[in-house]
């Protein structure tokens, strides 16, 4: 009887939730009717980096629970880098559901959005007492995000999508799971100082502890946070508020134990300082602000109400608390890629607490215009705003993802004909559904070079590998390095000289011009015993020819392949 109670109360935060996670999850549903009979099982990987996740989410499916290498053979049992509990999750919600993996994934980018959404709106409404507010403010987070900036603002109302890849919600795992242990430990342990149950306590530190296998900025941010609350509790002499605090600190440093030895592992692994500046960890000790979190905290001083004093200060720790995520290299002079900071915790924050303050004053002064109509407007606002974004970017990647359905019968062709965990040599659009679709592993994959398998000699000759195919030259090297440089960038060093320089362009005419050097230095072997001697030192066993994608690679004349299949441009040869 309480459960319908409880439903009916909050009615509106289920529908809104349910509708937004429609919204998210519909693309990827819809593209399986609009390809029609061209449908190949292969859906819409267009959100930033979401297919690292889904080779995450799979390997855990094969039964790899740590994610430490999804991509290559080698390297499971090396320390993970990706926090594994979120494919983990994922994974098994699949497994519960008896599910294969496409639906998996269908399903969770309708389910993980929907239950974010219930928990932004339920933190957003223990600290506010206003339905209005939180519903207005999980509409914004999940859905409207862009309309916090005056850019996205008028990107709408000009008929300008702000973004082409789908809304941030529809990406797995990060902000998709992130989101429901942020926001969830922010209501637990909301629910813990005001009400003083010791059962919200102990729910916020299980959280925060398990939170370290989520997202690294997830636990950084929240331990910041409760770094910078205690101070607080110390300077007010709030002995019983220090305790609360240090106890949920102390539980969650338990449970994340094992997470701390496994990093400390990781330190010792030989390539653990290239893998860490390819996540971007560089040296610098120069401060960071930005515009959104400066203007925010002022607005917060001055409008924010005061009169519910344990809000106010839990609210400037949380505010507080960017201050020191954003400009921690001042201390550790390692520099972190900020804009996970900035998109996933401080954006969502500033929604909250401006709406916060926005129907305070509302109220207080008495406007003649209700806050219901002005929530109505904001709640529209956001699903137009994600309505918008979302058919945008499905027009936009529409075209390429039917494209991408001939990949289909070869994924199921190598399911069939291959055993488990071998290994397949393809471009790097294949190799990305392979290590999705398939229970296969890949030679090269872009998202490799962020697991401590990928060595710099490794990537470097898989480089090499590449151009050789495209059947560059000795003559031509050293011009077309140069003028390829921001791929060498990424495809080798990833992060470094993007966060040191501000571009990946930023690597030196030196850096590349040795790399140059190597490569003119490996043509004194011939192309077919290059090939042939390093896909037998990973233990290739399948090489896919894209005859459309990739014309020049010409596999045909190679000796050592035999050709096994062949339909619409695509071939695939056994490695002899």
């Amino acid at each position: 009887m309480r459960i319908i109670e409880l439903l009916k109360s909050h009615k509106w935060a289920i529908v809104l939730a349910l509708l937004s996670a429609v919204i998210i999850s519909f693309p990827q549903a819809y593209l399986r009717y609009d390809a029609g009979e061209a449908y190949g099982g292969i859906d819409i990987m267009a959100v930033g980096d979401e297919g690292a996740y889904l080779a995450q989410v799979r390997e855990v499916q094969d039964g790899h629970f740590s994610s430490s290498n999804p991509y290559f053979k080698e390297g499971k049992d090396d320390p993970y880098l990706f926090q594994p509990l979120g494919p983990a999750i994922e994974a098994i919600l699949g497994k519960i559901l008896f599910l294969d993996f496409k639906n998996t994934v269908l399903v969770s980018r309708f389910f993980f959005p929907f239950l974010s959404f219930l928990i932004i709106y339920g933190f957003v409404l223990a600290v506010s007492k206003e339905k209005l507010t939180a519903l207005a403010g999980a509409s914004m987070v999940i859905l409207g995000s862009n309309l916090l900036s005056r850019a996205g603002i008028f990107n709408l109302l000009a008929g300008v999508s702000p973004q082409l890849d789908f809304l941030n919600f529809a990406r797995p795992v990060v902000p998709s799971i992130s989101a429901i242990f942020f926001f969830g430990f922010l209501l637990a342990f909301w629910l813990f100082l005001e009400r003083k149950q010791w059962r919200w306590g102990i729910l916020s530190a299980i959280i925060l502890g398990l939170s370290f296998y989520i997202y690294f900025y997830n636990w950084t941010f929240l331990y910041v946070f409760l770094g910078i609350l205690f101070i607080i509790f110390l300077f007010q002499k709030k002995w019983q508020n220090l305790k609360q605090v240090g106890i949920i600190i102390i539980i969650g440093l338990i449970i994340s134990i094992p997470y701390f030895i496994n990093f400390y592992e990781a330190t010792l692994h030989p390539n653990f300082l290239q893998a860490s500046q390819r996540f971007g960890l560089t040296e610098s000790r120069v401060p960071t602000l930005g515009f959104l979190i400066p203007l925010l905290f002022i607005a917060f001083l001055m409008f924010f109400p005061k009169e519910q004093r344990e809000r106010f200060w839990f609210f400037l720790a949380l505010l507080l608390t960017p201050f020191i995520v954003l400009n921690q290299q001042l201390l550790t002079g390692k520099t972190l890629i900020n804009a996970h900071y900035h998109w996933y915790f401080h954006t969502p924050l500033a929604i909250i607490v401006l709406l916060i303050i926005f129907f305070y004053w509302l109220k207080r002064l008495n406007f003649s215009v209700s806050k219901k109509f002005f929530a109505v407007v904001l709640i529209l606002a956001s699903i137009y705003a994600g309505l918008f974004i979302q058919k945008a970017s499905y027009s936009a990647n529409r075209e390429n993802s039917i494209y991408q359905q001939r990949y289909g019968p070869i994924m199921a062709w190598l399911d069939d004909n291959s055993e488990k965990e071998e290994i397949v040599f393809a471009n790097n659009d294949i190799s990305h559904f392979i290590v999705t679709y398939t229970s296969l592993y890949v030679f090269s994959h872009s998202t490799a070079k962020f697991s401590l398998a990928a060595s710099e000699d490794r990537l470097t000759n898989n480089l090499f590998l590449f151009y050789r195919l495209t059947g560059l030259k000795t003559e031509d090297v050293e011009k077309t390095f140069l003028k390829d440089r921001s791929n060498i960038s990424s495809f080798i060093y990833a992060e470094k000289y993007r966060q040191s320089t501000g571009d990946y362009s930023g690597i030196s005419d030196e850096v590349i011009l040795s790399i140059a050097e190597k490569y003119r230095d490996s043509l004194l072997v011939p192309d077919d015993e290059f090939l042939r001697d390093y896909w037998k030192k990973y233990g290739v066993n399948y090489a896919v020819w894209d005859t459309d994608s990739n014309p020049g690679w010409d596999f045909d004349k190679y000796q050592f392949l035999k050709e096994t299949y062949q339909e619409k441009g695509i071939k695939i040869y056994e490695v002899l």
